[in-house]
């Protein structure tokens, strides 16, 4: 069968011999033993005793034997070519063993993962979809033909709400992931669900303002905590229900207690100044330890740094990993009983800033309880603030009303 790249094919890769034949009367004999012998000759021309051709470099040794045997005079000239490279720096075991480790290579590396892209992700970080990935194990270096990526697009698409659809493929080592993420759900307002307002604490009201329901509490009443101050259900007097959504604002007075606790001996955990780096080489994700040195921390935080290596402004997939080991320490400190009390103090400011800023406190009283091992201090709340909370009328198991004096069927 010819190929259109034959000729290229037998003159680059197997390679061709330009010969020039000397011999007077001899000449023609030798051009029939090499017919006899099977060698095919080209370009063939007769200038005076000179026979000029081309034939294949394999038959070099046989035009050599041929030529002695009926004494013609030869100039054998070889066309550069791959073949004749190779025979020539035959002996040289540093080149095939080079090229063979370049072939393993180039298959290694055509069928690991090397580079994942995603695609089409705004709301989800990289980060969150690569660590959904691996929990599937598909990272750099993964093997492409043990990844199952059905089972992976389910995965990673039970994992997030905000993923609508995903698709996985690669070219080459090249695993793409595209992502079309949800829209963004308007927000929901329950203003139409019939409810009651109830009270959230047991307090004393001092101010109120309803804008829908019946009021059915006054202000200076007493009221625990689930009593119903807004009824959600009108009846009128022919025995019509209807449900209403109410809004109210309640405030009341109630009493809250806190209780805050701090140790006699506090242990802090801090920094000893102790750092250990490990250093690996990621080729094509295979990982070479540059570092050879082991040292442990009982306690320590772990920071990792990766510095790619790149060529022409494009990341390539070599890298140096850096592990950086950073030692910790737990020091023992003995508390005095001003340090506790300080510190005492500290954690109440910080739970009226969080928890109590949007209510007036009326009055404060601290009892304070001195243990071998620990003070405890005991805060008892005197609060003016927001005790009105809705609840839904019909309940999620029999959509029945919920109707204030009834009870719950078991």
């Amino acid at each position: 069968m010819n190929y259109p790249d034959k000729a290229f094919f037998e003159r680059f890769i197997r390679g061709m011999l330009r010969v020039e034949a000397k011999g007077g009367g001899s000449l023609y004999k030798f051009i029939n033993r090499l017919r006899e012998e099977g060698i095919f000759c080209k370009e063939q021309r007769i200038n005076g005793d000179t026979f000029y051709f081309t034939a294949k470099r394999r038959n070099k040794k046989l035009i050599i034997l041929i030529a002695e045997e009926l004494d013609i005079e030869i100039i054998i000239r070889e066309e550069p070519s791959i073949a004749g490279w190779l025979w020539k720096y035959r002996k040289r075991f540093g080149i095939p063993i080079g090229m063979i480790l370049g072939a393993g290579l180039l298959i290694y590396c055509s069928n690991i993962v090397m580079v994942i892209d995603i695609e089409g992700n705004e709301i989800l970080s990289e980060n969150e979809i690569m660590a959904a990935l691996e929990e599937c194990s598909v990272k750099r270096g993964t093997f492409i033909g043990d990844i199952d990526f059905y089972k992976s697009e389910i995965y990673v698409r039970s994992c997030f709400d905000e993923i609508a659809w995903i698709g996985m493929r690669h070219t080459g080592n090249r695993l793409v992931v595209e992502i079309m993420e949800t829209s963004e759900k308007p927000e929901m307002r329950n203003n139409r669900i019939p409810c009651h307002i109830v009270s959230s604490k047991t307090a004393q009201i001092t101010k109120m303002s309803v804008t829908s329901g019946k009021l059915i509490k006054q202000e200076g009443d007493t009221v625990k905590q689930g009593d119903v101050i807004v009824n959600g259900i009108w009846t009128d007097d022919n025995g019509h229900m209807t449900l209403y959504h109410s809004t109210a604002s309640v405030t009341g007075i109630y009493e809250e207690d806190m209780t805050f606790f701090c140790p006699s001996v506090q242990t802090d955990r801090t920094f000893s100044n102790n750092i250990f780096e490990e250093k690996s080489l990621d080729l094509f994700s295979f990982k070479i330890p540059l570092t050879f040195e082991k040292k442990t921390f009982s306690d320590y935080n772990l920071k990792i740094q990766r510095i790619p290596m790149t060529l022409f402004g494009k990341e390539l997939p070599i890298s140096i990993d850096k592990k950086i080991f950073m030692e910790y320490e737990n020091i023992e400190t003995q508390l005095s009983n001003d340090q506790r009390k300080e510190n005492l103090n500290h954690q109440m400011k910080l739970y009226e800033e969080n928890f109590l800023s949007d209510c007036k406190i009326i009055e404060r009283k601290c009892k304070l309880i001195e243990k071998e091992t620990a003070t405890v201090m005991t805060v008892s709340y005197l609060i003016e603030g927001e005790i009105g909370t809705e609840k839904e009328l019909f309940l999620k198991d029999d959509r029945k009303p919920y109707v204030i004096g009834s009870r719950k069927d078991n």
